[in-house]
């Protein structure tokens, strides 16, 4: 199948780090060019070209400055309330600084620029065979991966574009609002961590000075990797993208690239699930600090988590609080019953999504909603089947999120930056509906194609 060359000034970037909501128009990076779509105001672009029009407001920077400001501001309140003397003092000032720390990231955010992070990216699925001005051409196909780690795809339908970015916004927008209120949470229970401190013994001391936080980020890492991941496979397998190729390459598409720092050959992917990345906000490492969550994967997409309580100052597992098994496919199945609800009889029969899920449910698939199903048909879904099946999976969900947390404030805390993940996906389930979107509305994109897309 054809698909459509870049050119400037015709083709929309959205990008699933943005927090402004609209796109932007992709922009040429190189100093010369002698290749032009219709006119010279219109040179065609190549994977040398890395930049937009116009800024967006981009969410990496504005996270750090928000939670150094949140995380600030708690310790310091927090230190007031559980310390006391030249110890309260101290973390009150400690908390001062960060505040002071995070005010400077807030004027950094105000005045960041896409040019540094985006000509730091990678351009992926380009067009090898096809050099322009001795680069690789890009495509409708090509994908590019800022150097803020967020990824952005070229839009021909100005539609499309401006729903895919609003979209976008909304979501990276709560989760920022989410990642600030765990960051104050989180500086305001951290002094009271300390306050056994100096009755502790060497090996708690250095728990409680350091190693604890180590830990903690190592098993958070875990948990939120594995949470990730059971959202990734839930929306692949059964979700609204599980046919979207843009989807489908932003998880598992990878390539061969020259590191232009080192000059050498490296694979780097798109936008895979990772185990380890650097802590991108302060409560990163003291999120869960007073519970050790464990999680393992067992048959299909069932996960076992268990929480562990310290019960010593040193750390000492004692006992276990709570094991659940959860399934990755109940937010999922929440969304496809909101897509029936109000549905007639008559609708549900001849509904594609719905005789999809009576199937299922006819083959096991959801047992506990079966079993919950008042008047349960299995020639043909109803109307009272799509209620049960609501509230099945909206129970499931909320137990599934109870099994992670504590009876502690700490445990609701948490849970937040769980939640902030969830906002952060479905960006870019956003970004990859919104790609399907411009294909359909614009199918023919540019009149400049190539007949062979990648290669």
């Amino acid at each position: 199948m054809a698909v459509s060359y870049i050119p400037e000034n015709k083709v929309f970037a959205v990008c699933t780090y943005q927090l402004s909501s609209a796109p932007q128009k992709f922009s040429h990076s190189r100093s010369t060019f002698n290749v032009y779509y219709e006119n010279t105001k219109q040179p065609i672009l190549t994977v040398d070209d890395r930049n937009v029009k116009v800024e967006f407001t981009c969410k990496s920077p504005a996270n750090l400055a928000g939670t150094l400001l949140a995380f600030g501001a708690g310790l310091a309140v927090g230190a007031l309330v559980f310390l006391s003397g030249p110890v309260g003092w101290i973390a009150f000032g400690v908390g001062a600084a960060i505040f002071v720390g995070g005010a400077v990231a807030t004027i950094k955010a105000v005045n960041h620029k896409c040019t540094d992070p985006l000509n730091g990216g990678q351009w992926f699925l380009a067009h090898n065979s096809v050099k322009i001005n001795g680069a690789s051409a890009i495509t409708r196909s090509s994908i590019l991966k800022c150097g803020n780690s967020g990824v952005l795809t070229p839009f021909f339908d100005e539609a499309s574009a401006n729903a895919a970015a609003s979209s976008i916004a909304s979501k990276n927008k709560w989760e920022l609002g989410i990642n600030v209120v765990a960051s104050f949470g989180a500086g305001f229970f951290l002094p009271g961590a300390f306050t056994g401190f100096g009755a502790a013994s060497v090996a708690g001391k250095i728990w409680l000075a350091g190693g604890r936080f180590i830990a903690g980020f190592a098993v958070f890492s875990g948990i939120n990797y594995a949470f990730r991941g059971g959202i990734r496979w839930g929306h692949e397998n059964v979700g609204d993208v599980s046919d979207n190729t843009t989807y489908d390459r932003m998880n598992n598409h990878s390539e061969n690239v020259v590191n232009r720092e080192t000059g050498k050959i490296e694979e780097q992917d798109i936008d895979q699930n990772s185990l380890w990345g650097a802590p991108s906000k302060p409560d990163d490492f003291v999120q869960d600090s007073e519970d050790i969550i464990e999680i393992k994967k067992e048959s299909g997409a069932w996960y076992k988590i268990t929480s562990y309580k310290r019960g010593t100052v040193a750390g000492k597992i004692t006992n276990i609080a709570e094991s659940r098994r959860v399934h990755a496919s109940n937010v999922n199945l929440q969304r496809q019953l909101a897509n029936l609800e109000g549905l007639s009889r008559q609708q549900l029969r001849t509904n594609p999504l719905a005789r999809q899920l009576l199937t299922d449910l006819n083959n096991g698939k959801y047992p506990e909603w079966r079993n919950a199903a008042r008047f349960y048909n299995s020639g043909r879904m109803n109307p009272s089947m799509v209620d049960d099946g609501q509230a099945v999976a909206a129970a499931n969900s909320k137990n599934s999120l109870k099994s992670l947390a504590s009876n502690s404030v700490q445990g609701a805390l948490f849970l937040i930056p769980f939640i902030g993940t969830i906002f952060s996906e479905e960006a870019r389930v956003d970004l990859a509906q919104g790609m399907a979107a411009d294909l359909a509305a614009e199918p023919g994109g540019s009149k400049l194609v190539a007949t062979t897309p990648v290669d």
